[in-house]
């Protein structure tokens, strides 16, 4: 039989020793010690001579003897240990963690779990989030993210057990993106040879892109040295090429791109200089001339290079692809810039003709076209002469220089020089001036001799010699008074008159004049007859005496 003090004495130890001993409920915080890791368990010691289990898994990367604190979950594994957790605390961790990333847009990572409707599920650092579709950031071609990522949390609230958080990694790779974009920009350096991808091609050139992120352009122009070279029949969307970084515009990003930069350039290999005679395709005729192409080069012959004499019908002389040979003008290396000449190949065709036809010259000549003060006469060898009326007779009154060409019917001319592209002609510097010739010879008072060659209504023109004429004014044609010239004149008839006046090349003549001479003179012939001996002169000399002093009048 226990003595009853010393049961007493127990049973007061117990109680003092329960009253030590800590009962954890669920979800309790418990810390321990690491006391061994076995296979899948690793026990921990939470004082009290207590050991609890907690997953292995839990407790990666520590070791026997370190601190840990975890959740008493409330249940017994199977060999009857208490189970410990360090999940929940871990969880809320993260949570506190996730919201601060959440309210000051900072980045978290993420891990691909697996694909859901419209979109992922995520893992950030335990708890689970929802990728959208839209947000997942998807290149063309790809179906899932890689295994782990960086993402924004676009949203994150706290409902019942677990929390929405919705992310973005599109966010992600566009800074990621726009980062490397300023990366490969800050390289980039004009004349730089890189290497592009053509992304689309337009009429007047070709979009590229580097990486992806930079987008640059390629002028046709910028294509090719050579010009035949298109753009749009040697690339296709997806070919990469070498090319040089010809201009940047670094405040909106954008690249032009060369080709031809990387060819030699034709117009630094180009040998020929001005003088050269060289053999030139026509490209193109247009308004203002001939395109040509000269090796690797283009120039251009203006339309007034292309003839000495006809010049401006190029376009009818000329076609697309024909070989030309033509004189360098002017080159410009550095503006690029080639202008040839035709004409200049060969000596004008005047300048030639005036070596074996010297002024003085007579000339065989066709007439080809007629004006009324201008004759233009065909010379052979495409060379044209011009006849002017001035040079075709000496007479001024002759105001249609058909009047002489159908009179004289030539086929000789003078040559007396130059007139811009055609030969100047002469047809009166082969007599001498009749006009000098007949008015030395004549005066006014003269009797002369002539046919009458036109009649108009203030008088008669009528021919004295080659080429001289004078005129009788209808007052002057009959001392009978007349109406027109017609009544007492006719065309081819031959007249005689007296010359009353001369002044310049103007010669009045005048029939009526002559007729008072004709009839005064023979009243001083009857007077001389019938004059009687003495100073009387009677009566019928008084009356013939009267009359001549009339007629003198």
């Amino acid at each position: 039989m226990v003595d009853e003090s010393i049961q007493s004495e127990f049973e007061k130890l117990l109680e003092e020793e329960s009253a030590n001993i800590h009962f954890y409920s669920k979800g309790e915080r418990v810390k321990g010690k690491i006391v061994k890791i076995q296979g899948d368990t690793a026990f921990v010691d939470i004082g009290q001579k207590t050991e609890v289990v907690i997953d292995a898994s839990e407790v990666e990367g520590l070791s026997e003897g370190d601190q840990i604190e975890a959740v008493y979950l409330g249940k017994k594994n199977k060999e009857g240990y208490d189970v410990i957790s360090r999940k929940p605390i871990i969880v809320q961790e993260t949570l506190q963690k996730l919201k601060s990333a959440y309210e000051n847009r900072e980045r978290v990572k993420a891990k691909l779990l697996r694909k859901a409707n419209k979109g992922f599920i995520v893992e950030l650092g335990g708890i689970r989030a929802y990728l959208p579709f839209s947000e997942a950031g998807l290149k063309k071609g790809e179906e899932l993210p890689p295994p782990e990522f960086d993402v924004y949390i676009l949203k994150l609230e706290e409902k019942g057990k677990y929390p929405n958080i919705v992310v973005s990694r599109k966010e992600i790779i566009k800074e990621e993106e726009e980062k490397r974009k300023e990366e490969i920009f800050s390289l980039l350096q004009e004349g730089q040879t890189v290497r592009g991808k053509v992304v689309k091609i337009l009429d007047n050139g070709a979009v590229l892109s580097l990486e992806n992120l930079i987008f640059g352009f390629i002028p046709q122009s910028l294509y090719s040295w050579d010009k035949q070279r298109k753009l749009s029949q040697e690339l296709s969307v997806g070919d990469e090429i070498e090319v040089v970084v010809k201009e940047i515009d670094r405040e909106n990003k954008k690249v032009v791109f060369s080709k031809r930069d990387l060819e030699p350039d034709p117009w630094k290999e180009f040998e020929r200089e001005v003088g050269d005679v060289v053999e030139a395709v026509v490209k193109e005729i247009n308004d203002f001339g001939l395109v040509v192409k000269v090796g690797q080069l283009e120039g251009f012959i203006y339309k007034l290079e292309t003839d000495h004499i006809k010049p401006l019908e190029y376009k009818k002389r000329f076609k697309v692809g024909q070989k030309v040979e033509a004189k360098i003008i002017e080159l410009n290396r550095e503006k690029r810039r080639l202008k040839l000449s035709i004409k200049a190949t060969h000596p004008h065709p005047l300048e030639k003709f005036l070596e074996e036809n010297p002024e003085g010259s007579a000339v065989e000549g066709k007439i080809k076209e007629v004006k009324t003060k201008m004759a233009v006469i065909d010379l052979g060898n495409n060379v044209e002469g011009v006849l002017h009326l001035e040079d075709a007779t000496w007479n001024p009154k002759i105001k249609n220089i058909s009047v002489v060409l159908k009179q004289k019917s030539p086929r000789k001319f003078k040559v007396l020089g130059r007139e811009g592209n055609r030969i100047k002609l002469g047809l009166k510097q082969f007599t001498e001036n009749p006009w000098e010739t007949y008015l030395s010879t004549h005066k006014e008072g003269d009797v002369v001799k002539g046919r009458v060659i036109k009649l108009i209504d203030r008088g008669a023109f009528v021919e004295l010699a080659e080429e001289v004429e004078g005129f009788i004014p209808v007052g002057q044609i009959s001392k009978e008074k007349i109406e027109i010239p017609s009544d007492k004149l006719s065309l081819g008839q031959e007249v005689e008159a007296k010359i009353i006046r001369i002044k310049g090349k103007d010669i009045i003549l005048s029939i009526k004049a002559l007729q008072k001479d004709k009839e005064k003179n023979e009243l001083k012939s009857v007077l001389e007859k019938v004059k009687p001996k003495g100073d009387s002169l009677g009566t019928l000399g008084e009356i013939l005496k009267e009359k001549l002093k009339e007629m003198g009048k």
